[in-house]
């Protein structure tokens, strides 16, 4: 006789009131029914959020992936500017928390989906996947990778859009901020030039397909729309179909209208369903 569906948890007073932080930018929140299952029937949902991404627009994934997986416990790491400038060396140790947790869920067999919005999120989940890899010499465990708005190589006026939406909407960021935008953006060229450095965006979206550190038996499925400002669709598409070129399973789903970050606006049904196909096909493990 198979048990009874665990109950859906109820939706906080408070956007993600309900989750615990337990690092930088780092939060956990833990299904009531977690302990009394075995860490097979017990999903971890790995979120990168966007680049300054307010609670309650975070939490619109977070409740339903709270319903869609019940015995589950979600991993959230949120992202700010500094920390898309931030070296790899820094930050993998502003990652251990997040590490150490997924480490002892992949110990005990436990599944992860790991989901990533924008490029906020995506340099997010490359840089956990780098230190995974320096850390346990392993490419980092996932049952499904989602990649929603992403990613884009930088070009000057989508990262203008893109860090001007971060910007507080207090009455001198919006009478200064395009400006102060562009400055940075000014700055960061010269120094890439002064250095001979490459722009960080194009870096990162070879990076997110590089088969040393990222597994191609994983499935990936890349969300995204013809109507985003910050992130081209032809960008999404185009990396898309290089990871398909490498091996990788690809799901593309295209919305029409949608802006940034908001294609479960546009279609849920479709957009969920994307997701769920991808978690039911991706491996379970060696």
């Amino acid at each position: 006789m198979d048990s009874p569906t665990p109950p859906t948890p109820p939706e906080p007073t408070k956007p993600l009131s309900d989750f615990q932080k337990i690092g930088h930018n780092i939060y956990l929140w833990t299904s009531p029914s977690y302990l009394s299952k075995a860490a097979s029937e017990t999903p971890l949902i790995l979120l990168f959020a966007w680049n300054a991404a307010a609670a309650k627009h975070i939490a619109k994934y977070t409740i339903t992936y709270q319903r869609l997986f019940p015995t589950s416990r979600i991993l959230l790491i949120r992202c700010y500017t500094n920390d898309m400038f931030r070296r790899t060396a820094s930050y993998g140790p502003l990652l251990k928390p997040a590490l150490d947790l997924v480490a002892t869920h992949a110990n005990s067999n436990g599944q992860i989906l790991v989901h990533s919005f924008s490029n906020g999120g995506g340099n997010q989940v490359n840089e956990f996947a780098k230190a995974w890899k320096k850390t346990y010499g392993t490419k980092m465990p996932m049952r499904a990778q989602i990649l929603d708005s992403s990613p884009t190589k930088g070009p000057w006026m989508k990262s203008h859009a893109a860090i001007s939406a971060s910007l507080p909407r207090t009455l001198f960021w919006r009478w200064f901020g395009g400006a102060l935008v562009h400055l940075l953006l000014v700055v960061t060229w010269l120094v890439n030039q002064m250095l001979r450095k490459e722009n960080k965006m194009i870096i990162l979206c070879r990076e997110l397909n590089d088969e040393e550190v990222f597994d191609k038996r994983v499935p990936r499925v890349y969300l995204y729309s013809r109507a985003d400002t910050m992130v081209g669709f032809e960008e999404a598409d185009e990396h898309a179909e290089i990871a398909r070129g490498k091996g990788w399973d690809v799901t593309k789903v295209q919305f029409e209208k949608s802006a940034h970050c908001g294609h479960v606006r546009e279609d849920a049904e479709r957009y969920w369903a994307a997701v769920m196909e991808a978690w039911k096909k991706g491996p379970r493990g060696d």
